[in-house]
């Protein structure tokens, strides 16, 4: 079939990410010709990347419409009869990844229906949401994202006129209901027949259980369906609402399967959500964990140059930090830090002349503690490595008990230095996951720390990691609402994933003198940054943990969330209305807090 492609895009930063060159590069395989049109402003870069895909210049209008008024313009512009010498006019947006399987299997399975217009996939019969589809219920309709009109519709007049007299609507919410719930009815009530290249048909269980299933069934789309493409809004939506239908592993599964049995490269997905997406929020709806064993016997070999960092300043401990050293495999090199030369002696004797790694004690200056031996004392070494691992002794005392600071001490030393596999396990993470850049630590929450959890870990330090992405010209999507990804500032990484915080050239000077504020510094901002200079990079985060810590982990979070949920019940009598799931439960936490401030 000859096709004629109108593809829209849109950008708030009129930039055109790589995920739309791999799918553009696919589709235009299947195309006789294509227009481009962006729904706003697109830079220089990404003008020029777009042009190599069609013989048109690339239409730049105001985002009036959306995609459909996009569409529409194109069409009316063109005209139809010069459409109507095309076997097939397709109308498709930048809203998707993909392809994951080649375009060319979906044409080739429709060029053999027998139907006028068809898409990717359909949305069963659904409720009437706020009274805005014209027929009283949202019908079974193909969704809008990529749509194909076959030559006998598009030469129709009941097809041109229904694009010319289209409006220009204000609000997603009219497009959705009076355009995309519409057309698809719109054109079957005419007599011409229709049909989704992935049938959900099956699955529709009536209107007060529509869903779109390539959202919330996507592995099953892809995996035994065909799904070629995966919807970016699925990935932008709260967890409470994936909840609703499963158990928040859908998108996970997917990514994975992909990675393991395709050809599609998930860094496409990566370096766009970290472009456009607060850090944390890509962590929690992928589910970026691993839990490695800790006493399973593995040996591994890498061709990256390691690297652990350690700084030390307390003598007194200094056979804690050698019981974890102990572990790290020989092919890690280790540089210790410390504040004296006496220290330095001491360190030598007490701890490198003990390891089998290659080990070296320097001494550096007495300002800055950990975070200033890291970026100055450490600065020339590390940049010589492909990863690193960042670690320091703490003691974190003024808590109200002694153990309740160890036990930080204990999360950051554990879950970063364990065993020698489980050590392996995270190198080897680093090796299979390109896009991997900065592997921390679980998050605390024990004694008064969980007042930190609560409130995201920001204390003062949120303006001044701010000032610190500035400096480095980081535009990070970040957030007060949502945590940092680091805390503690024990933590494995990708040298390239946070060379811009080493290319600061930091001096001793550029840290606070002792004795040192027990909050909102630049080394207590520092500590919090690491997350955002990664993504900057096109590196995303991912917790690591045992398998003893991520038992635990599982009990304490069980056990909080139930005793949370029975106060509630127990001492808010009336305060909720109906609890279905964890989204009516929550939500009638926001809308019964709500009306009691009201009143």
């Amino acid at each position: 079939m000859k096709r004629f492609g109108i593809f829209l895009c849109f950008d708030a930063d009129g930039i055109i990410d790589d995920y739309i060159y791999y799918m553009l590069n696919d589709i235009c395989e299947n195309l006789e010709d294509l227009v481009i049109v962006s729904n706003g402003f697109l830079n220089e870069e990404s003008m020029s990347g777009l042009s190599k895909y069609t013989n048109h210049n690339i239409v730049i209008r105001d985002n009036i419409g959306f995609d459909a008024g996009a569409w529409r313009d194109v069409m009316l512009d063109i005209g139809f009869n010069k459409l109507s010498k095309f076997d097939e006019v397709i109308l498709f947006n930048d809203s998707f990844f993909g392809p994951i399987y080649p375009f060319k299997e979906m044409f080739d399975k429709m060029d053999g229906e027998d139907v006028d217009y068809w898409g990717i996939t359909n949305h069963g019969e659904a409720p009437n949401s706020r009274d805005m589809c014209p027929y009283g219920y949202r019908p079974r309709y193909l969704q809008t994202y990529f749509l194909a009109f076959r030559k006998n519709l598009v030469e129709s007049s009941e097809f041109q006129d229904y694009w010319a007299n289209l409006p220009d609507y204000e609000t997603f919410e009219d497009l959705a209901f009076k355009h995309g719930a519409v057309l698809t009815k719109y054109f079957e009530d005419l007599g011409y027949k229709w049909k989704a290249f992935v049938e959900s048909r099956d699955l529709e269980e009536g209107r007060d259980k529509a869903m779109s299933f390539h959202t919330y069934d996507m592995y099953n789309m892809v995996v035994n369906r065909s799904l070629p493409v995966l919807k970016r809004k699925a990935f932008k939506l709260p967890r409470e609402i994936h909840l609703r239908y499963n158990m928040a592993s859908d998108i996970s599964k997917t990514m994975k399967y992909l990675e393991r049995n395709t050809d599609y490269d998930t860094s496409l997905i990566y370096k766009y959500f970290l472009r456009t997406m607060e850090p944390s929020q890509l962590v929690d709806i992928l589910n970026l964990v691993k839990i490695i064993p800790k006493n399973q016997p593995t040996t591994y070999v890498t061709d990256k140059k390691v690297l652990l960092i350690v700084h030390l300043y307390y003598d007194d401990i200094w056979e804690y930090a050698f019981n974890y050293l102990k572990n790290v495999p020989e092919y890690i090199d280790i540089l210790i830090t410390t504040d004296s030369f006496d220290k330095k002696e001491f360190f030598e004797e007490k701890i490198s002349n003990n390891l089998k790694n290659n080990v070296d004690v320097i001494k550096v200056e007495p300002r800055g503690r950990d975070m200033a031996a890291l970026l100055v004392g450490a600065r020339d070494i590390v940049k010589d490595y492909d990863y690193f691992c960042f670690m320091h002794d703490k003691k974190s005392q003024g808590k109200e008990f002694i153990t309740v600071g160890a036990t930080f001490r204990d999360v950051l030393w554990e879950n970063n230095l364990a065993s020698p596999s489980y050590i392996n396990g995270i190198v080897k993470e680093f090796d299979e996951n390109p896009s991997l850049g900065l592997i921390v630590p679980p998050r605390i929450y024990h004694g008064t720390y969980f007042y930190s959890y609560v409130n995201n870990y920001w204390t003062l330090c949120y303006d001044e990691v701010i000032n610190l992405l500035r400096r480095m010209n980081i535009n990070s999507k970040i957030s007060r609402d949502a945590p940092p990804l680091s805390i503690g500032n024990c933590f494995w990484a990708k040298y390239d994933a946070l060379e811009p915080l080493f290319n600061l050239h930091w001096d001793y000077s550029d840290f606070p003198e002792e004795p040192m504020p027990g909050d909102g510094t630049v080394s207590h901002a520092l500590e919090r940054v690491h997350g955002y200079v990664a993504a900057s990079k096109g590196y995303y985060t991912k917790f690591t943990m045992t398998d003893e810590y991520a038992r635990s982990e599982f009990f304490n979070k069980s056990y909080m969330f139930l005793d949370t949920m029975k106060q509630f019940i127990a001492h808010g009598t009336g305060f909720f209305a109906y609890i279905h799931g964890f989204f009516g439960f929550s939500n009638s936490i926001k809308t019964n807090f709500k009306r009691r401030i009201m009143k």
